[in-house]
């Protein structure tokens, strides 16, 4: 969970400066922000592949299977980290062009969303190797090192800039580019430690044939769990369009206000990693008894965690969106609306993604990812019924509904999988016979 607060902070801190320059500083990494959520989902292909199958592989104390998984993980994370980074090079245009937004604010938005795309690189190489350190239990190491990398970035932000003693002020140009330098000594202390404790991914040979059996496994375990990601975006690219309709405030009111709603979401994010790592491995070891006990814990975590989150947000609305914009009374006011609205749901988010990190341990990752495919896309027609009727709020009235019914559906998934026919551990040996039959 701290690691996931780290990850949040880098938005969050690069949001904190720009809105001290303007509101359309904050709106065009908001709206970059959408695309930097693709590239992260699409890394959920090989992270999420390594973490399941190299946990399970650790349960089972197969060496082999975590060597050809690790591989065949790395081999398909570089692939798509190329493949993407050109894309996106190409035709920025094209892709921050769809928004129509104001001259100055499309400029800025694809000089920033120029340098962080260049930045991609270490993104895809930090996700595969901490996924390594997840699969065994360990989320120490991770913290630490985004930590680093966290006191790196605020550091350099105000420096890059306001251009601070010799430094040129960069601006909107200098918030990417500090992101994108902490993000290299984040890549590089994971492989300096990598290759000091002999982790897993340095003793590899990278350039042995490709195995097309365990490639297949780490797109089995990682497609679906980075399309249910890759839709959310592609979900809030579109609804980004009906915000631009409200002009900046709109757009900068999303962008902070999701980053607020972080602290929530990405605290079960972290938890998420953490019951992904124990059910996997547990599953391996073939466990019954002590997944049982996991599965009751894991849901008292989550469920305290998401009433948190929900006072948290509804009651200190006004307050927490004065931190990022002091000066600007209307984003401050549609700010609060948004952190009230989206309060509600944040119960049902907390079990959503929590249960999905259970079952995404176990290799049954389609399950939590047709769920929330299917009722994230369904935000754009609820989006459209209510804007007539509450204008911007009725586009986080459909986020936030989404969230509750993705929060309902998934446990009764959950009763289905574990408590519908003669107890748990009979589930758990057929689903166990299903993968073994595809592995």
């Amino acid at each position: 969970m701290g690691t996931a607060f780290v990850q949040m902070a880098y938005s969050l801190v690069d949001l904190l400066w720009l809105g001290k320059l303007s509101t359309n500083a904050v709106a065009a990494v908001g709206t970059s922000g959408f695309f930097v959520w693709i590239a992260q989902a699409i890394t959920l292909i090989a992270g999420t592949g390594i973490s399941v199958g190299l946990a399970q592989a650790y349960g089972k104390e197969d060496n082999e299977a975590a060597e050809k998984i690790v591989r065949s993980g790395f081999q398909v994370n570089a692939f798509n980290c190329i493949a993407l980074m050109a894309f996106y090079l190409i035709f920025r245009n094209n892709i921050i062009g769809m928004y129509n937004l104001e001259p100055i604010l499309e400029q800025m938005t694809i000089d920033y969303f120029v340098i962080v795309t260049i930045g991609f690189i270490f993104i895809f190489s930090t996700a595969a190797m901490s996924s390594a350190f997840y699969a065994r239990g360990n989320s120490i190491t991770p913290f630490r090192i985004s930590l680093i990398s966290l006191i790196i970035n605020i550091i350099l932000d105000p420096i890059l800039i306001f251009g601070i003693g010799p430094f040129p002020r960069l601006e909107i140009q200098g918030a990417a580019l500090a992101t994108v330098i902490a993000q290299i000594i984040n890549a590089l202390l994971y492989l300096y430690l990598g290759v000091k404790d002999r982790e897993i991914y340095v003793r590899i040979n990278y350039s042995k044939t490709f195995n097309k059996e365990s490639i297949k496994d780490v797109l089995r375990l990682g497609v679906p769990v980075s399309i249910q990601s890759i839709i959310h975006a592609l979900v809030g690219v579109k609804l980004n369009q009906y915000i631009a309709s409200y002009g900046s405030v709109g757009i900068a009111v999303y962008a902070i206000g999701s980053q607020i709603e972080s602290i929530s979401w990405m605290s079960a994010e972290g938890f998420a990693k953490a019951f992904s790592a124990f059910f996997g491995q547990n599953y391996g070891a073939r466990d019954f008894e002590r997944l049982e006990r996991g599965k009751k814990e894991g849901m008292k975590i989550i469920v305290v965690l998401g009433i948190f989150a929900t006072a948290l947000l509804f009651f200190f609305s006004k307050p927490l969106f004065k931190i990022f914009i002091p000066n600007d009374p209307i984003a401050v006011e549609y700010g609060s609306w948004y952190l009230k609205i989206i309060a509600i749901s944040e119960l049902f988010m907390a079990i959503e993604i929590g249960v999905t990190g259970m079952l995404n341990g176990m290799g049954l990752t389609k399950y939590p990812a047709i769920n929330a495919v299917v009722l994230n896309i369904a935000r754009i027609p609820f989006a459209k019924l209510l804007i007539p009727v509450f204008a911007l709020n009725g586009i986080w009235a459909s986020m936030s509904l989404s969230s509750v019914l993705k929060g309902i559906v998934i446990l009764v998934i959950y009763k289905y999988l574990f408590s519908k026919t003669n107890g748990f551990r009979e589930n758990m040996n057929k689903y166990i016979h299903k993968t073994e039959q595809i592995m």
